[in-house]
């Protein structure tokens, strides 16, 4: 699913990760198998300058991967360092 439809959607999570980041790797691990109950995108973050030029403020309050922005009907919500499950489901 792109971005564009988890950002209009009631509801979703999009995570900023990095290829060398291991709480990425982790993160990611342990979302396999757990439903977040809302669409999930992972973007790496050297693939994210599309979003970044829409949501300038999901942009600017990324900085520990891995990051995550909540959005809901085209707005950015809510953002959160998505180190655990616990993190992303107390910020929905």
């Amino acid at each position: 699913m792109p971005w564009s439809k988890i950002v209009q959607s009631s509801h979703g999570i999009i995570i900023i990760r990095t290829d060398d980041c291991l709480n990425c790797i982790e993160l990611e691990a342990q979302l396999e198998n757990h439903d977040m109950g809302v669409p999930l995108l992972w973007i790496n973050r050297k693939d994210a300058k599309e979003i970044f030029q829409q949501f300038p403020i999901f942009s600017a309050a990324v900085d520990v991967l891995p990051f995550a922005g909540i959005f809901s009907h085209g707005e950015c919500i809510k953002t959160v360092r998505a180190a655990t499950i616990k993190r992303l489901e107390d910020a929905l």
